[in-house]
């Protein structure tokens, strides 16, 4: 179910001011996560009060980027993509790659495909506080890599798991895979969280550092 929308995102589709759906369900339970609150939030309906105003707008906006939560976990995210896609929208899906079923399904679809990568690929359950199947996330990957669609991979660096070295070897990962960039993302602190941000010179000297390997960029 759809929790909130940013009708008008510079964030969430590179190149393109997009409005951005999202899904309240994820299956990850990360610490830092700055959209936890939004599963308290009502079910917004579609139909009624998302997909009209979409259409209105749409000459002056007709990108539209899926996210959450976890998109391909969310009951409707299909039918709501399916008619996105029908509607002639330009459609990004984000998603944490645990369900590279669902990316596969919908390639042709997509034009845009962020996938978060937690930490480095060995340090995943700790970061995300459940069982995670690597396998899954390695398949999601090499799929967006494969696929010709426009993609990002980025990482939230969380001081308590995350440090030069995994962003190091993240980008050493995704550069032996056929990669071309990597993002970066600096951690909002949120209400009531005792973990503070890297300072910016520090965050600096890591993008730096992951320059020496793969083009990387602070976002």
């Amino acid at each position: 179910m759809i929790k909130s929308v940013i009708w008008a995102s510079m964030l969430d589709y590179p190149g393109h001011v997009c409005a951005t759906l999202f899904f309240g369900e994820c299956n990850f339970n990360c610490e830092f996560c700055h959209n936890k609150n939004m599963r308290k939030l009502d079910n917004m309906d579609f139909d009624k009060e998302i997909l009209p105003k979409l259409l209105e707008r749409q000459e002056l906006v007709n990108y539209v980027a899926l996210s959450g939560g976890e998109t391909a976990y969310a009951p409707d995210s299909q039918e709501i993509l399916d008619i996105l896609y029908e509607k002639g929208f330009n459609i990004g899906l984000h998603t944490n790659g645990t369900v590279p079923e669902f990316l596969e399904k919908n390639i042709n679809k997509v034009k845009f495909i962020g996938m978060d990568i937690k930490n480095n690929l060995e340090n995943y359950n700790e970061i995300c506080r459940v069982e995670v199947n690597i396998k899954n996330i390695k398949k999601s990957i090499d799929f967006i890599l494969k696929s010709g669609v426009e993609y990002e991979f980025r990482t939230t660096v969380y001081p308590q798991y995350v440090d030069a070295s995994s962003c190091i070897n993240i980008a050493k990962y995704l550069k032996e895979h056929g990669a071309t960039s990597y993002v970066l993302q600096q951690y909002n602190k949120i209400e009531g969280a005792e973990v503070e941000p890297y300072g910016e010179e520090k965050l600096a000297n890591i993008v730096k550092e992951c320059n020496n390997y793969l083009n990387t960029r602070l976002k």
